[in-house]
């Protein structure tokens, strides 16, 4: 008796079609595997819901299934599908897959759909044409497909999920009264106003306005809205095109929608021309020299958004989610004043032998430690609720605005004291080793200057998880990494 693995597949295309469901398959392969006494095991049942055949890597079970194939000792004997296309639609993959199979593995893929003798030269031949039918059929569903969406495109049907300011209603685009108002505010802000994109996204995230997806807006994200023609009435479509923010594709099919408007046509024009003037001494797809000019790049993070510190001015590092109008934090710190303060604590904590998660003050130079930090800042979040009470007792605050505030409170203490909880107080601090050894070898590459910016940038990012900037205390935290980077 032979053992064997199922595989089957179903792409979105082919589930409703009758006989290509995954239990219908798994069905026929159980009976032929009894038939022709093959044992399966059900964990070697491997199933891809939903995915295209065209791309061997896009399918996990695929991909499982062949990793178990080539461990020791084999764990299957031959591989059943339903047809051969189940296996692949790609005659490339399906020629490396299969030759993988059967020489390096001794695995051999048989159809039940498609019975073909191993022996007879003949099958050779048939195997290759059924690989091709479904190479084939492949392609010519994706080219019928691109052809339907370019007849629904100009009947103005929609292709895509809705853009900001609308939502989808039976395949047709229906204004977010919401949403739209703010599209009105950025068009308006730009157009009218003559607003920088920087300054509008700035705006939108004081106000707390996000995206679709719920994400702060960008500067990009504005200049995407500008420059889509969905606002005045318009649909457009790029055959084959990716989904980049591109607007001037000349393959792109511009056509009327069945939806209405958001913006005038008046405001539409003053909006393209004042971007005309923005962009006409830009040079497309220009890109920023990747030579390392300083080693803290990519090292330091703003506090409040994530995002890395990045080169400002030449001499000082400012957030790059403010540069991108998704943070408030518009401090920018000076690179030599940061690079001291880092050689110097890394000397004072090699020197000592005590390593922690350690918090420079900038002013004051001197360390605190994250328990203290956190501690105050719990104090400062219990002072701020009894500020909120006496605000709602003295009539200034509803209760409304009063609950709101409180609960947004409780989840921000709440937080606080999940991290103190697992924060060790200053004197229970800890000692390790390899961190000290790689502190010491990471000073004497610093200090030394004969050695380049790269690679002291490359040992940086390997010691340090991360330094962090926080605006409000002005403080540089520095996260050590238990790697080895040496």
């Amino acid at each position: 008796m032979k053992n064997g693995a199922i595989y089957v597949r179903v792409s979105t295309d082919e589930q409703a079609r009758e006989g290509y469901s995954i239990d219908a398959q798994i069905k026929a392969i159980k009976d032929y595997a009894i038939k022709n006494n093959i044992y399966i095991d059900s964990m070697y049942i491997y199933k891809d819901e939903g995915k295209s055949g065209r791309k061997a890597e896009k399918r996990p079970a695929f991909m499982e299934m062949i990793a178990k194939a080539k461990t020791k000792p084999k764990p299957f004997d031959v591989i059943l599908v339903h047809k051969f296309d189940r296996f692949s639609r790609s005659r490339e993959d399906s020629i490396v897959y299969k030759s993988l199979l059967k020489k390096e593995c001794g695995i051999s893929v048989i159809s039940i759909s498609e019975p073909l003798d191993p022996d007879d030269k003949m099958s050779i031949i048939i195997e290759s044409w059924f690989e091709a039918m479904a190479e084939y059929y492949s392609i010519n569903l994706s080219e019928e497909v691109t052809k339907g969406m370019k007849e629904k495109h100009f009947h103005g049907e929609l292709q895509t999920c809705p853009s900001y300011g609308y939502n989808a209603k039976n395949n047709m685009l229906v204004i977010n009264e919401d949403e739209a108002k703010i599209v009105k505010y950025i068009f308006e802000e730009y157009g009218i106003n003559h607003t920088p994109m920087i300054e509008i996204a700035r705006k939108l995230y004081k106000m707390g306005i996000k995206t679709k997806k719920g994400k702060n807006f960008e500067n990009r994200t504005v200049c995407y809205i500008l420059n889509n023609p969905v606002y005045i009435g318009k649909l457009k479509y790029t055959p084959g095109g990716r989904k980049a923010h591109t607007f001037d594709d000349p393959n792109t099919i511009l056509v009327d929608g069945k939806h209405s408007p958001i913006i005038s046509i008046e405001l539409w024009n003053k909006v393209q021309q004042e971007l005309t003037n923005t962009f006409k001494f830009r040079h497309p797809n220009q890109r920023n020299s990747t030579n390392i000019s300083n080693w803290l790049k990519g090292v330091v993070r703003c506090k409040e958004c994530g995002y890395t510190m990045v080169l400002n001015n030449k001499t000082k590092l400012r957030c790059n989610g403010y540069n991108k109008g998704r943070c408030s934090n518009y401090a920018a710190i000076d690179i030599k004043e940061v690079k001291e303060l880092v050689i110097n604590q890394l000397k004072r904590d090699y020197s000592t032998g005590k390593i922690e998660h350690i918090i420079i003050n900038k002013k004051t130079n001197k360390s605190v430690s994250e328990y203290e930090i956190l501690q105050n800042t719990l104090n400062n979040l219990r002072d701020k609720e009894k500020r909120i009470k006496d605000a709602y007792l003295n009539g200034i605050d509803s209760i409304e605005e009063y609950k709101l505030n409180k609960k947004m409170l409780e989840k921000e203490k709440k937080e606080i004291e999940n991290k103190l909880h697992s924060t060790n107080k200053p004197d229970n601090k800890k000692t390790t080793t390899k961190v000290i050894e790689n502190g010491k070898k990471l000073y004497d590459l610093l200090t030394d200057d004969s050695i380049p910016e790269e690679k002291k940038n490359f040992y940086a990012k390997r010691l340090f998880d991360k330094i962090v900037y926080d605006k409000n205390t002005d403080n540089l935290e520095l996260y050590y990494s238990s790697t080895n980077p040496f």
